[in-house]
């Protein structure tokens, strides 16, 4: 069975797994600040599951399968897990208190909320976030490096950012990393609006036209993992 959760600012969603389940998964309705569904054409989607190493550090377990379901223009996405990866997931428990985990999972009838089995205690977290190009401004010019803009671009030094439609086909943005320039500088945010990429100090076009945008990264929801397991395993 899934859920369809529309998404708004970044809930917290707590998922229940079972080790060695087909998790069927989640789906998500991805709409913009307008509350309309993104096409997902034109955003990445990543969804994992993580361990906590530390305060502030986090290793890898597994990442979610991700359907794009169409009409892609709808914004529909599924996320979900084999039976596989289910179990890997229980092992990533080891040494974190099985014991609370299988109880919090299969509560007794007494069991009170508030407990010691708080999903709080997991050490595993999972999250959804998106990669989308947010438009910034149109271009007019570029002279060794330095890109001038029609209107306020209000873009920072340590941004990602792509281009699309300027006569210098070279630089427009072709979905891999070799296209998205940070280190910015010589910003300015009054006219002449610019902005400067080193790397691309030998392009220069004076009708370069085009635009420029941000890739721009949001969570949509986050949350803890909580895993139990049952003990037959008759399969092979």
């Amino acid at each position: 069975m899934s859920v369809f959760v529309a998404t708004s600012l970044a809930p917290q969603i707590d998922l229940r797994l079972l080790r060695r389940d087909y998790f069927d998964g989640v789906s998500f309705l991805l709409q913009d600040e307008d509350g309309e569904p993104f096409d997902l054409g034109d955003v990445q989607v990543c969804a994992a599951i993580w361990k906590r190493t530390g305060a502030t550090t986090a290793d890898l377990v597994t990442s979610f399968n991700i359907e794009e379901q169409e009409p892609l223009r709808n914004g529909q996405v599924r996320l979900w897990l084999t039976s596989t990866q289910t179990s890997l997931i229980w092992d990533a428990t080891a040494g974190s208190n099985p014991a609370n985990i299988s109880q919090a999972f299969f509560p007794t009838a007494y069991t009170v909320e508030n407990s010691s089995d708080s999903l709080a205690a997991s050490p595993l977290v999972w999250d959804i976030r998106i990669e989308k190009q947010e438009y910034v401004a149109d271009l007019v010019s570029v002279s060794g490096g330095t890109f001038i803009s029609q209107t306020n671009h209000g873009l920072g030094a340590t941004e990602r950012a792509v281009f699309s439609g300027t006569t210098s086909s070279g630089i427009n943005y072709n979905g891999t990393s070799a296209r998205i320039y940070s280190n910015l500088s010589g910003i300015t945010y009054a006219s002449p609006y610019a902005f400067t990429i080193a790397s691309l100090s030998g392009i220069t076009n004076a009708a370069l036209g085009g635009s420029v945008y941000r890739l721009r990264q949001d969570t949509v929801a986050a949350g803890s993992i909580f895993v139990g397991t049952t003990f037959s395993n008759c399969f092979p």
